[in-house]
């Protein structure tokens, strides 16, 4: 998933613990589950075996198709533990991304200096 997509969703969710225009929210809900979906989907290729179903129920908590009403302060609460998870994953995927990365040049250093 692109940095950038996680950077955008996240400070989406955080701004959405403010008070702001129902339609704000609706686009959040569509944001989030397109978000939590494709997390999940990528989660689950690279074998993990929690984070898809955690993105799994937020992309179900934050669908826009059968909402789910919770009081503002709950929903407060889940938009920036949603922004946090997200920051926190993609700090995981960075550090993966740099990693491989790393390995690659590597790789063709050692290719380099035997050729």
């Amino acid at each position: 998933m692109p940095i950038a997509v996680i950077y955008i969703a996240s400070g989406m969710l955080f701004l959405g613990a403010a008070p702001l225009p129902y339609g704000y929210y609706m686009l959040l809900r569509i944001v989030a589950t397109v978000v939590f979906v494709w997390a999940a989907i990528v989660a689950y290729e690279k074998k993990d075996t929690v984070l898809p179903w955690v993105f799994g129920v937020y992309a179900i908590l934050f669908n826009p198709i059968i909402k789910i009403h919770l009081p503002k302060e709950f929903w407060a609460a889940i938009d920036i533990g949603a922004g946090i998870l997200l920051l926190t994953v993609q700090s995981k995927i960075k550090n993966r991304q740099m990693k491989a990365l790393n390995k690659s040049r590597q790789q063709d250093a050692l290719k380099r200096a035997s050729a």
